[in-house]
C-alpha cells in the first residue's frame, strides 16, 4: 500500500513474524529476534520495504545515476 510510510511496511511483517502472539524471556531476546529478522532480509526485500523500488521514489534518480548499484532497480 503506497500510502504507508517505509516504517509501516517494515513494522507489519516484523510484528507478524517476530512479535505477534509471542513472549520472549527478556526484552533483549525480543530485540535480538527483531534485529535478526531485519538483517535477514534480502537486498531486494529491504529495498522494497523501504520504498526504493516504487516508481515515484523521490531518490530514484540519485540511486540510478549517482551510485553504482549493487542491485538492480
Amino acid at each position: 500500500r503506497s500510502e504507508l510510510n517505509c516504517m509501516d511496511h517494515l513494522w507489519r511483517p516484523l510484528k507478524q513474524r517476530v512479535s505477534a502472539n509471542r513472549q520472549y524471556p527478556t526484552v533483549e531476546q525480543h530485540v535480538g529476534a527483531a534485529i535478526r529478522w531485519v538483517l535477514g532480509l534480502s537486498a531486494q526485500d529491504a529495498l522494497r520495504k523501504a520504498g526504493c523500488l516504487a516508481e515515484g521514489f523521490w531518490l530514484r534518480d540519485l540511486l540510478e545515476n549517482f551510485w553504482r548499484p549493487t542491485y538492480s532497480l
